[in-house]
């Protein structure tokens, strides 16, 4: 059994804060482009349909396609080096963004971003796993969910005074320059943790093939309704995150500057504590009865459904900003105890596949499939309601987020019997 004792609390928490860095990077650069929507489409004439594509499918297409392999290299090598290498990667096409010509260009750069952001999270969820107990993994997931807060908060914050500042293409330099030092720290600073550790168990073993990986972890019904509720929650999450900019920049005639203070204290700060808070009240509430884990987004995405049905009638930009509270609560809540029972569902061998796929279904149905959803609905209501069309295409994510809490109220009943066939199947191997 594996000595409890070999890994230090100074290193465990020096790796989590350097992890929740990395995802602060990736959130960062994937919205950052977001924020700069509007002035690009005016330098590159581009219509809301190809936003949607920049925004959504560019990125969250070639990501999907990218995490699994780059998860199950994770599950094979030094799973620091995969994510230093990622990090790197797309730091530099995030730089590149703002050296492009068109549309065109534009869309390979979001391309490559979607490639190097792949090899983000799951290698960073499968070793947090391994330095924290289950009992303890909500609430280190949280932290870890902070740097996706941390990077959707400053996309607003700092890229749109500094658009204002330097302009857009400098924007995109500036902002992705610091993943390169990050990705120097990582190596620097941070050994991968034996697999299996929090738990007691030694792996020295290779993963099963990807195909019986992928078998097992789908016939365990928590987990795939774990998928779809996160998916449906995604599609909704990532087409506020991606639209709402434009939405207050074109309904209520914002500036960069009033864009980037607004977000900040409406989306981004409780988004923020939510997602600090979601992992250690589901942590203590775990202790109680496991099938918290999926209540609490199952609670999230109920509150979020009024709100976004309103936000279409906000006759001020005020009222705008009041709206978006409750589905960024909501979203904030949600990461660390689903996270968390992600890889409490899946195998040590496993886990960074288990968030792999997951991230593949987010990034399909919401990456993808949002923002490209809402900026078809968009154009195909400006002829009846003009600027205002953007707002109204959002009244398609209220019955998407009722379908979330019910996949979530489907988890909570079957959470038990996944998470005892996980660990006997761990005994087992």
């Amino acid at each position: 059994m594996t000595d409890h004792n070999a890994i230090s609390p100074l290193r465990r928490w020096t790796a989590l804060f350097l992890f929740t860095l990395v995802l602060g990077c990736n959130y960062l650069d994937r919205f950052l482009l977001s924020i700069l929507l509007e002035p690009i489409k005016t330098d590159l004439a581009i219509s809301d349909t190809q936003a949607g594509l920049l925004t959504g499918a560019a990125f969250a297409l070639f990501y999907s396609a990218f995490a699994i392999p780059l998860a199950r290299l994770a599950e094979r090598v030094n799973r620091v080096w995969v994510l230093a290498a990622s990090l790197l990667l797309w730091s530099v096409a995030t730089a590149l963004c703002g050296a492009v010509t068109g549309f065109v260009t534009l869309l390979l750069a979001r391309m490559l971003v979607g490639v190097g952001e792949a090899g983000g999270i799951p290698p960073s969820h499968s070793m947090v796993a391994d330095l924290f107990a289950p009992t303890q993994r909500g609430g280190a997931m949280s932290i870890l969910a902070l740097g996706v807060a941390a990077g959707a908060t400053l996309a607003p914050l700092i890229g749109g005074p500094l658009e204002a500042m330097v302009g857009w293409r400098l924007t995109f330099v500036i902002l992705g320059a610091p993943g390169a030092l990050l990705a120097l720290a990582l190596a620097a600073f941070v050994r991968e943790p034996p697999r299996g550790h929090s738990e007691g168990l030694v792996h020295h073993g290779a993963p099963a093939p990807l195909w019986a990986t992928v078998l097992t972890l789908w016939r365990r019904r928590a987990f795939r309704n774990l998928v779809l509720g996160m998916a449906l929650l995604a599609l909704c999450e990532y087409s506020l995150f991606l639209w709402l900019p434009t939405v207050f920049r074109r309904s209520f005639g914002l500036t960069g500057v009033e864009l980037g203070a607004g977000l900040a204290l409406f989306q981004g700060l409780p988004y923020a504590v939510a997602t600090l808070a979601g992992g250690m009240i589901s942590d203590r509430l775990y202790r109680r009865d496991r099938r918290w884990a999926a209540w609490v987004p199952l609670i999230s995405a109920l509150v979020a459904l009024p709100a976004v049905a309103a936000l279409s009638l906000a006759s001020t930009p005020l009222l705008a900003f009041v709206l978006i509270v409750p589905p960024f609560l909501a979203s904030g809540l949600a990461l660390g105890p689903c996270y968390a029972m992600i890889q409490s569902l899946a195998e040590v061998r496993s886990r960074a596949t288990a968030t792999a796929i997951l991230l593949f279904a987010v990034n399909i149905v919401g990456g993808a499939l949002g923002p490209l959803m809402i900026g078809m609905l968009s154009d195909a209501l400006t002829a009846r309601f003009g600027e205002q069309a953007l707002r109204f295409a959002f009244l398609a994510l209220t019955p998407l987020y009722l379908g979330g809490a019910l996949a979530f109220f489907a988890v909570g009943r079957s959470l038990e019997a996944g998470l005892r066939e996980a660990a006997g199947d761990e005994g087992g191997g």
